[in-house]
This record gives C-alpha cells, sequence and structure tokens, in this order.
C-alpha cells in the first residue's frame, strides 16, 4: 500500500516528488525492510519521521538512524532523509528551522505510517504533555513542536495533528490485544486518548492495520 501511494504521487510527470512520513520505535522496521526493496524513483523521495527523540543520529533511539538502515537501503538508497535532530541547535529551537525545510515540500504528504503506543499516544503526543491540547488542535498554524514528558528521557520533536492530517492517506499500524482495546475505545469516542483525535478529525483516507 504505502509503496502503491508514493509511486501514484511519482507517476504525476518526471519532475514530481514524494513525500513520506514514518514513525519510529520497533514496529515499523519489518515495514521497512519490505519497502526498501521496491522499485521506484526513490531519489524523488524524501522520508521523514512522525517524531524524533534529541539525540544524534548514531544513538541507537534515534528515528533517522532507524529510517537509514531499515528503509534507506537496496533499492531504497538513494532515498533522501530530512532530519528532525539538529547538531549545534537547542531542541526549542528547532521547530522553525524543520517547519521552513518543510514548507519546501509544497504539498501534502504522498503517505504517513503512523504507531499506537498503549497510553494511546502518535508520534510524540503523549497524553502527559503539557502542550497536548494546542498539539492536537487540527487548526494549529504550527506543524511540529518540542515535547517533554515525565516519562520519557529525551526531549522530542514530534508533528503535530494539523501536520500529519495533511497526508494522501494515513496507515496506522497496531499490533498486540491491549493497543486493539485502547484503538477501539478511542474509536467509540469519549476518551482521553490522543488517538482519538487523529481518528476524529482525519480529512482523507485512513487505514488500520491490526495483527495479534
Amino acid at each position: 500500500m504505502l509503496a502503491d501511494l508514493v509511486r501514484e504521487a511519482l507517476s504525476s510527470g518526471p519532475q514530481a516528488e514524494a513525500s513520506l512520513v514514518v514513525s519510529g520505535g520497533t514496529t515499523p522496521g519489518p515495514c521497512f525492510d519490505l519497502l526498501s526493496g521496491e522499485s521506484l524513483d526513490w531519489s524523488r523521495v524524501t522520508v521523514l519521521p512522525s517524531d524524533e527523540r534529541w539525540v544524534p543520529v548514531t544513538d541507537p533511539d534515534s528515528n533517522e538512524r532507524l529510517i537509514r538502515t531499515r528503509l534507506l537501503k537496496d533499492r531504497a538508497e538513494t532515498g533522501k532523509v530530512l532530519p528532525f535532530f539538529r547538531a549545534g541547535l537547542e531542541a526549542a529551537q528547532a521547530p522553525l528551522h524543520i517547519e521552513r525545510d518543510l514548507a519546501v515540500l509544497k504539498q501534502a504528504f504522498s503517505a504517513s505510517l503512523l504507531g499506537m503506543g498503549e497510553d494511546g499516544h502518535f508520534a510524540s503526543l503523549f497524553p502527559d504533555f503539557d502542550g497536548l491540547q494546542k498539539a492536537l488542535d487540527p487548526y494549529n498554524k504550527s506543524v511540529c513542536t518540542m515535547v517533554q514528558t515525565a516519562g520519557s528521557p529525551h526531549l522530542r520533536i514530534s508533528l503535530t495533528l494539523s501536520a500529519l492530517l495533511n497526508s494522501v492517506h494515513t496507515v496506522l499500524l497496531i499490533f498486540g490485544q491491549a493497543k486493539r482495546l485502547v484503538f477501539e475505545t478511542a474509536q467509540a469516542g469519549g476518551s482521553a486518548y490522543p488517538i482519538e483525535a487523529l481518528l476524529t478529525e482525519a480529512r482523507s483516507p485512513l487505514t488500520v492495520i491490526w495483527a495479534p
């Protein structure tokens, strides 16, 4: 599915480009391995994380590192990365720089692959994030935000809901019974789970894939 969405974006002309938002963590790795073998003009594809820990790419916790080692290999090795971590900057300064780079894409994201935690978070939009309400505002003009929570040892940079809604198609990948129950609760409405905002405000197709 993701390969088809990227392929469709590239098919509009020889100068067309595609952008792919991907989550980090352990969930998307096998998907990256499969996607890296797809025959696409990866030189016209920009991959960016939905969120990032404020650590350099050499750190094992870096989502950029995951993208580079699991996705941009084999046939996909010519793909580009839009990094969120910027050496020499404070984390609080990063959103402005990232927003400038995102503006260059000039179009909706071709596809977004997101995951969800057992607390209902997606990207780095955690329930205990002080700025969650603004970050989940579908009309928020900020496309990314710095996130700091008590439960994370790292500062993080995350795309906001309004940014992620600007995707041609979103795929939400969920594993395990516990996450399924969280998803079903959010789908029913009236929950405090951040993922409910994504389900409620989606303006374009959203495909949910669940596996035990």
